[in-house]
């Protein structure tokens, strides 16, 4: 008897929320706001981590990552010359 109840008001309250989320788009919007503050949650973790990877926070402020690439190669080969040179 408590089993059939179970099954019956657990697949009335299922059918419930598929009616409600088909028809309603507020509702639609209200379940699924969880996943999109996630996804721009994510996706600004991965730019913090793709920033540190890249050296955004260096002593180069306001040049691309290019440039300051070319000066960090151009610092090591001026290294190297002069560890030759001695």
């Amino acid at each position: 008897m408590i089993s059939k109840l179970i099954v019956f008001s657990t697949l009335f309250l299922a059918v419930l929320f598929t009616a409600l989320y088909i028809i309603r788009p507020k509702f639609r919007t209200r379940v699924e706001q969880p996943k999109y503050a996630f996804l721009q949650q994510l996706s600004m973790y991965d730019k913090s981590i793709s920033a540190e990877q890249h050296g955004d926070d260096n002593e180069y402020e306001g040049e691309s990552h290019t440039e300051t690439a070319d000066k960090d190669s151009s610092k090591d080969c001026n290294q190297s010359d002069s560890k030759k040179s001695r």
